[in-house]
């Protein structure tokens, strides 16, 4: 993705989670079309079936930083 579109999704995800006060691990699911806007199609407040992808790309474990939060951890301590 053109880093700006990512940045636009990005910014839009967290509004949509703030504004409804969410505050877990989810999927905001967008589709793009071929001008390059994105739309909002849902929220999958679990993690997804291929959060391995994107622990392999982040290098972060999802699953792990998931239970350190419930623990009381904070994100900024992860």
């Amino acid at each position: 993705l053109d880093p700006k579109l990512r940045d636009r999704m990005t910014s839009d995800a967290v509004r949509l989670a703030r504004h409804v006060g969410y505050q877990n691990a989810g999927t905001v699911e967008f589709l793009l079309d071929d001008k390059g806007r994105h739309y909002f199609i849902e929220v999958n407040c679990r993690l997804q079936v291929e959060h391995t992808c994107s622990e392999e790309i982040t290098g972060i474990d999802i699953v792990q930083s998931q239970i350190k939060i419930a623990e009381g951890s904070r994100l900024a301590d992860l």
